[in-house]
Formats: structure tokens, sequence, C-alpha cells
């Protein structure tokens, strides 16, 4: 009598290869194929579809948005005394286990600023190693190699206020946004193919915008990333504000800092909170085509005669 053999009922919505009936994560590239199959006292292997923190001066939301089929984002956030931290991560969809990478590079980078600011440390220095710690913590994400998808991968936008100036580093094309009372003004510059062409004068900004490969980022967190020098910042705004730090889920609908900085001001929502939710819901009513995530910290300048942000 001939064995039965294993049931083969689909493919990884992920990577592509087969699975069976009763497979809870793909074997090749570790996407979970069950809802919440580890049980109420373990963390589920991806991250849920919607998360909100509130921390009073610091509040974020994520939303898988409506069509993916998991949110592969990540954000993390601290507040203390006078200081602030948010990091928001978006997993790379073409890389394996976007989400685990995306979550495991937050909280590093989050852990570390924090422990950087109790010890007292130098913020530019502290950020730099942070996302360098970071990067060798994606590096080490559990994954097997598949002929599509890359190694684990993410974007970063990290931020800390120290209640006079913000330090900010960013790899990719998450972004941060400060935004005054009349003023607005993009804080990051993104590392993308887009960008690239605008400068070399291959392509005007409004056809970088459109291309097929507008999105396309040429820097990330990742074992497989180029071995570019970080970007770390420090800006001192020039009085009371809101800093968003985001996903393009969201930036991809308003990319423009003004219009970013009127429509914060016209939203019915004062708290952090209640403007990083009104945020996503604004990405989402657009049509939600990515995850979305968003920060916003309120930053209450010590001086008003500090200077503009540069």
């Amino acid at each position: 009598m001939n064995a039965e053999p294993d049931s083969v009922s689909a493919s990884c919505p992920q990577c592509g290869v087969s699975i069976l009936d009763d497979d809870v994560f793909c074997e090749a590239c570790g996407c979970r194929l069950v809802e919440d199959p580890t049980g109420p006292d373990l963390e589920p292997a991806t991250g849920p579809d919607h998360v909100e923190v509130d921390l009073g001066a610091v509040a974020g939301v994520s939303d898988r948005g409506l069509t993916h089929r998991r949110n592969e984002d990540a954000f993390a956030l601290d507040g203390r005394d006078d200081w602030l931290v948010a990091v928001v991560c978006d997993g790379v969809s073409a890389s394996v286990s976007p989400d685990r990478a995306a979550r495991v590079a937050a909280d590093t980078v989050a852990q570390m600023l924090v422990a950087a600011i109790d010890d007292g440390a130098d913020l530019t220095a502290a950020m730099a190693e942070a996302v360098t710690v970071a990067r060798a913590a994606v590096e080490r994400v559990p994954w097997v190699a598949t002929q599509r998808l890359a190694a684990p991968s993410c974007t970063l936008v990290a931020a800390v206020w120290d209640g006079r100036a913000i330090t900010l580093a960013s790899v990719g094309d998450s972004r941060a946004y400060w935004i005054g009372p009349e003023t607005a003004m993009l804080l990051t510059e993104d590392d993308s193919w887009a960008l690239h062409q605008v400068r070399i004068g291959e392509l005007t900004p409004e056809d970088a915008a459109v291309h097929p490969w507008a999105h396309a980022i040429t820097n990330w967190i990742g074992a497989d990333a180029p071995d570019e020098a970080l970007r770390v910042e420090t800006i001192e705004p020039d009085g009371d504000g809101l800093l968003v730090v985001c996903s393009d889920g969201l930036w991809n609908y308003v990319p423009d800092a003004d219009a970013l900085g009127e429509l914060v001001r016209e939203l019915d929502a004062s708290t952090p909170h209640d403007i990083a939710d009104a945020l996503v819901q604004y990405a989402l009513a657009r049509g939600g085509a990515d995850n979305v995530t968003v920060a916003v910290l309120a930053t209450t300048a010590s001086s008003p005669d500090s200077e503009e942000p540069s």
C-alpha cells in the first residue's frame, strides 16, 4: 500500500513556494500563514494590523492599510522629562520577513537612544551608534534565502527631542517633518532613485514622482545594504511645533511639507495622539495603498530666540 502524500494546498503569499495545508509558517521565508498561531502567551510572529501608543507628548499610530495582507511597519516611542524619542521603520516588501526587520530595528534604536539619554551621552554619536547596532541586529534576523526576495530589510527614521533641539537620522524613504504655527519643512532626505535622478538632471521632480521606479530606495537597513555614511542632523526649531515622523504610507498622499503643515493645522485634533490618528485616517481615506505609520512629538522650544530649522 502506497503512503498518502502530504497535502500541498497553496503557495506562500510572500515568497511563492509551495506550502502544506497544516503549515503555520512558510519554511522558506518564515511568513506567518495562519492568524496568531503562537497562542495568548507568546508574541505573534508579525505585528498587529493596527497599533496605537499614546504617551502624551509623543504618540504613534500604525495601520496595515487597505491593500496589504499584513502590517510591515513598526514604531517605538519613549517619553521622559523633557526628552522624547520616536523611531519609525518600514519593512522592505521585496525582502524576507520585512515586518521582523522593522520591529527589530525600531526597538533596537529606541532602546539605545533611551540608554544614551540616561547616561548623558552625546546624542549625535549615540544616534550613529544606535543605527549601527540596529543594522547588526537586523542582519541576525533568521531567514532562508529565496530566488525572489532579499535579506530582511527596512527603512528607518529616528528622532530625539531634548527640549531644545531635534536630533535626526534616516535611512531609506521614511521621513520627518517639522510643523510650526505658520511654516513647515521636510527635515530628512530620501535615499531614493527618484531623488537621485532629479539631482543629476535626468528627470524633473514632477516626472520622477510618477515614474515606475519612483519609490525604489537606494539605501536601507539590512545585510545587503550599501555601505554609505549615515546622516545625523541637529535642528533647533524657532518655537513651539510638532515633529511628524512617518512611513511613506502617509507622505505618498501628501509629500509637500507646506501641504502637510496646512493639513495638520486644519485637523480637528489637538493632542499628538489625535493628530497621528487623523493623519493615518487621512491616508486610509485616500486609498490606503500601503502600510501607514505616523508618530507625532510635541516640541516646545526652550528659547523663543532659537534659530529657524536649517
